[in-house]
């Protein structure tokens, strides 16, 4: 879980352009070619997903950023591409 202390918020997206996806904080995969977060940090690329604080409202915001996609390791049930 990569939190700051400050903060509640479950999701990040990885704003990169070749990316575009949503990480659950809370389930976060951490092996070699996974979830990939520090370098997500590092990258520049990391936004927090303010006001969405569980599932049903990642699925309604998705609905409504249909360009972002749930992780293929942490939210592999909303991965569509």
């Amino acid at each position: 879980m990569r939190r700051p202390p400050q903060t509640q918020w479950r999701y990040l997206l990885n704003t990169s352009q070749d990316h575009l996806e949503v990480h659950d904080l809370d389930n976060e995969q951490t092996g070699l070619s996974e979830c990939q977060i520090n370098e997500i940090i590092v990258a520049g690329n990391a936004q927090y997903l303010f006001g969405v604080n569980n599932e049903a409202e990642l699925i309604n915001w998705l609905r409504n950023n249909p360009r972002y996609d749930g992780c293929l390791y942490c939210l592999s049930n909303l991965h569509r591409k």
